[in-house]
């Protein structure tokens, strides 16, 4: 297979100086042990002394495949398509050409499914990472002559995804959507920090505002500061608590927030923060404030809603959808809306309103995975038939 030179995707090199992929890769290697236990899994996970930068972790792998395959595991054996098959892409390869294999599916006779988790390179190019228009244009025009069906991880998602395809294919495929699961790791037990967070979620002294994402464009963190740099000038005494790890183009940002006067006071951020000290925070603050341009789905917006969190949401259609009357909207394009909104929501708790919610149930991991299983399998389904009788 051709691949891309990594150089190609250049937000994807801070890792290098970071702890973070360390530390992604240590949980995801336990959880592959839970369900692929064994000597030789383990022996492989456990062999290299890697350094975290993702051309390492990629290597890592390569390499640990060629051990199952001296090995005689069963990776070494080449996937074999039959007719009625259906190959689900969950992720996009960007940096990976996969024609082949997909043309040998189809010419098999197998069904190929694509999951696309949003089109913000293309619709939003101003909020994506250099180079990743081309990137994801390139793949979306790799794996369309051979896909039988797209699915969107929202209704907006496909939606955009129609009209995108209409531009640039004579034949769009079959489209459709499903939703994603939502819920923090119960097992997960580790907190080295869950006194800070304690500390920078107690409410006894003013509302705390939480803020849960990676640093970058798209998410408009700096409007949030902004509102609340108006809302102390004032004398409000509220604080805003930041959950997520330095994302592209925001050095800036994080030196503003690690230089600001209020930083430790009523200014907290938390990078790589565990699923323990989320869940606290989750519990503890007044409210969560997202203030995205643009997403493909909405994970912390769903988690607050599981909790009976309020939230002061950005007017957005894919918030809308997810959300649906829950949130507190503002509109970003009016100037001041949001700092405005924290005020009236501030003034409800000054007067002894109750503004924790009902919580709302939401999919689970596992419901995800059955709506997605259940469109594939009654949808293909009904693709093979009809080509039967056709044939």
């Amino acid at each position: 297979m051709d691949e891309l030179p990594l150089r190609a995707a250049p937000w994807v090199q801070r890792a290098n100086s970071t702890d973070l992929l360390r530390r992604a890769f240590h949980r995801v290697r336990d959880r592959v042990l839970r369900v692929i236990p064994g000597e030789a899994a383990g022996e492989v996970l456990h062999s290299q002394q890697l350094e975290y930068s993702l051309r390492r972790a990629v290597h890592g792998t390569h390499n640990a495949l060629r051990l199952l395959r001296s090995l005689g595991r069963p990776t070494s054996k080449r996937i074999e398509f039959e007719a009625h098959d259906v190959l689900v892409l969950l992720d996009p390869a960007w940096t990976v050409d996969l024609s082949r294999e997909l043309q040998r599916a189809r010419a098999a006779g197998a069904e190929v499914w694509v999951v696309v988790n949003d089109l913000i390179p293309i619709v939003h190019p101003e909020l994506a990472p250099e180079g990743s228009p081309i990137l994801m244009d390139k793949w979306l025009r790799r794996v369309l002559p051979h896909t039988s069906a797209m699915l969107g991880i929202s209704r907006t998602v496909a939606d955009e995804l129609r009209v995108h395809l209409a531009r640039i294919a004579d034949s769009v495929p079959r489209i459709d959507y499903f939703y994603l699961g939502a819920g923090l790791d119960g097992d997960e037990l580790e907190s080295l920090r869950l006194a800070e967070v304690e500390r920078a979620c107690d409410s006894s002294g003013g509302t705390v505002y939480l803020i849960v994402g990676t640093l970058e464009p798209r998410k408009n963190h700096p409007l949030i500061l902004d509102a609340f740099d108006r809302l102390w000038a004032e004398g409000v005494n509220t604080r805003l608590v930041i959950f997520g790890r330095l994302g592209w183009r925001s050095d800036a940002l994080a030196r503003r927030i690690r230089t600001h006067r209020e930083f430790g006071r009523r200014l907290f951020w938390f990078e790589a923060g565990s699923d323990m000290e989320l869940d606290y925070a989750y519990r503890h603050v007044t409210a969560l404030v997202v203030a995205s341009r643009c997403e493909g789905f909405g994970l912390p917006l769903v988690e607050a809603m599981q909790y009976g969190l309020p939230v002061l949401a950005s007017d957005i259609p894919v918030f809308r959808e997810i959300g649906s009357d829950y949130p507190m909207y503002f509109d970003l394009e009016e100037p001041g809306r949001l700092e405005a909104t924290i005020e009236r929501f501030d003034e409800a708790i000054t007067a002894g309103m109750t503004v924790r919610q009902a919580p709302r149930r939401w999919l689970t991991w596992a419901e995800s995975a059955r709506m997605l299983l259940d469109k594939v399998t009654r949808e293909a389904g009904e693709e093979l038939q009809s080509s039967t009788k056709r044939s």
